[in-house]
């Protein structure tokens, strides 16, 4: 895991972006971009950051856009993290309806983890036997959970499925989140950690990151082949 400080966010998502670009130069087989999303107020920063910054620095046409989680509400909700996207990033750059693999948040949460499951192993190429994304951004609560995998969730950390439900511990509100072992596939992992009431957080992440950390963004930290956490904490 690298860790690297800026003074404001907007510094700590541009050297995020940068890097997410480098991977997308690095890729050299003339297939689609697969690029995991993550939701919440950082990305809000950053899809703002993109069409700002990033339209014409960017090759939105080789991205295909896929999740990380969604809260499982509907579309027009203002929790819902496509609803999100769709209106600071895709509407702006103008991105194809066939190049956004959503979650549907809206639909019964057992049947949209198991359909999402299936639509991610039948597109993406595979990595030993898991489907692999170029690129997966995971966002950190001020609690350590990352994707939607909580501190009470832990045994989504090592479940066999591509996607599960899970369950916010104080809302109750129910997600589709993407387990462990897909996060940890191979993929390179670009972790923006930013806002206040987080620092304690990343404190202890700092100093007890090993694989005895059960915390679910500490467990995913020390695991990675590949992880860069971008800060201002």
């Amino acid at each position: 895991m690298m860790i690297e400080n800026f003074e404001d966010d907007k510094n700590a998502l541009r050297a995020m972006t940068e890097e997410l670009i480098r991977f997308m130069d690095r890729k050299d087989d003339g297939l689609p971009f697969n690029l995991a999303l993550s939701g919440g107020g950082t990305a809000k920063k950053m899809f703002s950051l993109w069409v700002d910054e990033y339209k014409e620095k960017i090759d939105w046409d080789e991205i295909r856009f896929f999740w990380v989680d969604e809260r499982c509400v509907p579309l027009t909700d203002p929790d819902s993290n496509y609803g999100h996207a769709n209106e600071l990033l895709f509407k702006p750059l103008h991105i194809p309806n066939e190049h956004i693999h959503r979650i549907h948040g809206e639909a019964e949460p057992g049947t949209e983890a198991m359909r999402y499951s299936r639509v991610v192993k039948e597109y993406l190429p595979r990595h030993g036997q898991l489907p692999y994304f170029d690129c997966i951004i995971l966002g950190v609560g001020g609690d350590a959970h990352t994707a939607s995998i909580f501190p009470d969730d832990l045994p989504l950390l090592t479940d066999s499925r591509n996607y599960a439900v899970s369950q916010h511990p104080e809302s109750r509100q129910y997600r589709i989140t993407m387990t462990g072992p897909l996060i940890l596939n191979g993929s390179p992992l670009l972790v923006p950690i930013l806002g206040p009431g987080k620092e304690d957080m990343l404190e202890e992440m700092k100093k007890n990151c090993s694989v005895a950390d059960l915390t679910p963004a500490g467990y995913i930290l020390s695991h990675a082949a590949r992880a860069f956490v971008y800060t201002t904490i």
